[in-house]
C-alpha cells in the first residue's frame, strides 16, 4: 500500500489536505468502490443493520459500509484521524453516519447493539483482549466481526528486511522496536483470544480473501514472508 500515493478522485478531496499524513493518502489511494466491494464481500449489508467501524480512522471502511447498511457508528481514540474523516464525510454528507472520539477498550454504546463490527488495522495495537470484549458486548447474538489487516511477524521482518536493504535506520529501529515488543500478532493468539471471548471463527485467510470467494478483491498486502504471517484477517461470529 505505502507505494502508492495519490488519492483517488472518488474521494473529492486533495492530496495536499493530509500531506503530513502518508497513511492517509496511501489508503486513499483506493476508490471508495474497492471498499464498497470488501464489505459486500465479507457480507456486512443489510436494509436495516447497524455496523460499528472500532477504530475508524480516516473513516473509508464506514463510508463505504454507509451506502450496504441502515446505521453507521464510528469511534476512533486519535483525534487527527478523526479530522480526517470529518472531512471527507463533509464532502459526502452521509446522513447514517455518527463520527466519535474514543477507545476501543471502553466502547459508549449499549450492549448488543450492532449486527456488524469492523475493525481494520487496530487490534493489534490496543489491550487486545478488553478491546475485544468490548467488541463482542455491543455485537448481537449471531453478530459478526471482521479483523483486518492484522500484522505478523512477517510485516516487521519484512519492513527489517526493507530497511537494512535501503539503509534506512528509522524503518530498521520501528521494526526492531515493533518485534521486540510483540505488537505483532501471531494465528495462535489471534485464535485463542477469539475462543476464549466466545467467537466462533468462520474465516481466517489472507488480506482480501475472507467472506464470499465468488467476489474477487485485490489485496493491498502479501500473505507471508519468510514463512510467518504478513498480514491476515478474520471472520467471527458471536455465539
Amino acid at each position: 500500500m505505502a507505494e502508492i500515493r495519490r488519492i483517488d478522485p472518488s474521494w473529492k478531496i486533495k492530496k495536499d489536505l493530509f500531506k503530513d499524513l502518508p497513511h492517509i493518502t496511501s489508503v486513499l489511494s483506493w476508490p471508495r468502490k474497492y471498499y464498497q466491494k470488501r464489505i459486500t464481500k465479507i457480507g456486512f449489508v443489510g436494509k436495516d443493520t447497524c455496523l460499528l467501524d472500532a477504530a475508524c480512522g480516516s473513516g473509508i471502511w464506514s463510508i463505504a459500509a454507509s451506502y450496504h447498511n441502515k446505521e453507521i457508528r464510528a469511534i476512533d481514540a486519535t483525534k487527527k484521524y478523526l479530522s480526517v474523516a470529518k472531512e471527507i464525510n463533509l464532502k459526502y454528507q452521509r446522513k447514517n453516519l455518527q463520527l466519535k472520539l474514543g477507545k476501543l477498550e471502553n466502547l459508549p454504546y449499549p450492549d448488543e447493539y450492532f449486527n456488524y463490527v469492523i475493525c481494520y488495522n487496530a487490534w493489534m495495537y490496543t489491550y487486545r483482549q478488553k478491546s475485544l470484549q468490548e467488541m463482542y458486548r455491543v455485537l448481537k447474538p449471531g453478530g459478526k466481526i471482521y479483523l483486518g489487516s492484522i500484522a505478523g511477524l512477517g510485516y516487521y521482518l519484512m519492513l527489517l528486511f526493507q530497511g537494512v536493504k535501503e539503509g534506512n535506520r528509522v524503518l530498521v529501529l520501528t521494526a526492531l522496536r515493533a518485534i521486540r515488543d510483540r505488537v505483532y500478532m501471531t494465528e495462535k493468539e489471534s485464535r485463542y483470544l477469539l475462543g476464549k471471548q466466545g467467537f466462533k471463527i468462520l474465516s481466517l485467510d489472507s488480506d482480501a480473501l475472507v467472506g464470499d470467494s465468488k467476489i474477487k478483491v485485490k489485496p493491498v498486502f502479501s500473505a507471508k514472508f519468510l514463512g510467518f504471517w504478513n498480514i491476515y484477517e478474520v471472520l467471527a461470529e458471536k455465539i
